[in-house]
């Protein structure tokens, strides 16, 4: 299991701007609010998406996607512990799936950790932008981007000879589920991640590789709704070296350290662990803010959001239709059809 490293920032939809601005108080306050029924209301397809803390760590949430009838009441009845999520992952029931989530009390760094099924960075992404726009805070956008730390999409570009490609595909996406229906005839088979590999007819499959590189890990705004996690070649960079190498792009591009789910120590705790021990992720986070020209901003609205209250049910108001609210005593006419008298 792969601990991967994301910068993100907020953009505020009537200016364009972009700005750093810390969540963490924002999901702290949602995730202690009472409005059960702003909670269960994301969805993933026919499961619900839930965000919770992990016991013990005060920068960890379990990110929960899950159909279980059971698990959804026990939830929404605010009847469910943390250890009761832990019971059903250690147990390895298929009614629950829940990746890591960690965010940074001081910078905008969140890391993200989950196996094969479990909901994805870019789910907690729409999972937060949705939750802003229920929450009264449609006019912030939400965005994550990966701390990059291996190739560049521009250097792949440049390669010179690329003997073979490989394409690592999530089972749960759309080409996963093609592959999957084609090869056991069902596309929701239980079934880990693919990797296809592609040898060429002739010498060079660099023009292959540049079209693939450009539909399966786009730039700008466009998504890779694939599920092309990770897309590579064995090529030749420098003509001057004569031995082909192994260049990798992750669709999700992120720095990352490797967590053993069968080591001793808890996963939450070696999460923790290498959050604190990475050497790269300073620099990188850095180089990140830098190159986006991102600024730490005080926003007024948003600060008031990392108070649970914000997050409560809203009332709706009660209007008062009787005569003796009509203050001039006038009586109501209907309203003109358009039709001429």
């Amino acid at each position: 299991m792969k601990l991967r490293y994301f910068g993100y920032y907020l953009r505020k939809c009537d200016t364009q701007k972009k700005f750093l601005f810390n969540i963490k108080s924002i999901i702290d306050a949602f995730i202690a609010s009472s409005n059960m029924e702003l909670k269960s209301s994301f969805k993933r397809g026919d499961d619900k998406l839930y965000l919770t803390h992990v016991s013990g760590q005060q920068h960890l949430y379990y990110f929960v996607r899950t159909s279980d009838d059971d698990l959804i009441k026990r939830i929404n009845e605010q009847n469910l512990t943390v250890s009761d999520i832990s019971e059903k992952l250690s147990a390895n029931e298929k009614v629950a799936y829940a990746s890591y989530v960690y965010l940074s009390p001081t910078d905008n760094i969140m890391a993200c950790a989950g196996s094969t099924s479990c909901p994805r960075f870019d789910d907690f992404g729409d999972y937060l932008n949705e939750l802003f726009n229920k929450a009264g805070l449609d006019n912030y956008e939400f965005f994550i981007e990966a701390l990059t730390s291996n190739s560049d999409k521009k250097d792949l570009m440049k390669m010179e000879m690329v003997n073979s490609v490989y394409v690592d595909v999530a089972a749960d996406k759309s080409l996963g589920k093609l592959i999957a229906k084609e090869l056991t005839g069902n596309s929701n088979a239980n079934l880990g991640n693919f990797r296809i590999t592609i040898e060429p007819t002739g010498l060079n499959l660099k023009q292959t590789f540049v079209s693939m590189l450009k539909k399966l890990a786009p730039s700008g705004k466009a998504k890779n709704t694939q599920g092309v996690t990770r897309i590579g070649a064995k090529a030749k960079h420098d003509e001057l070296k004569g031995q082909l190498t192994d260049y990798w792009l992750d669709n999700e591009n992120s720095l990352s350290d490797s967590l053993n789910p069968r080591a001793k120590v808890k996963l939450a705790d070696q999460i923790t662990a290498k959050y604190d021990e990475n050497q790269s992720l300073t620099s990188l986070y850095k180089s990140y803010i830098s190159n986006k020209k991102l600024k730490i901003e005080a926003d007024t609205l948003l600060s008031k959001y990392a108070n649970k209250a914000e997050f409560a049910k809203k009332k709706q108001p009660v209007i008062d239709v009787t005569q003796a609210a009509n203050n001039d005593g006038a009586t109501l006419a209907p309203l003109a059809t358009g039709e001429s008298s």
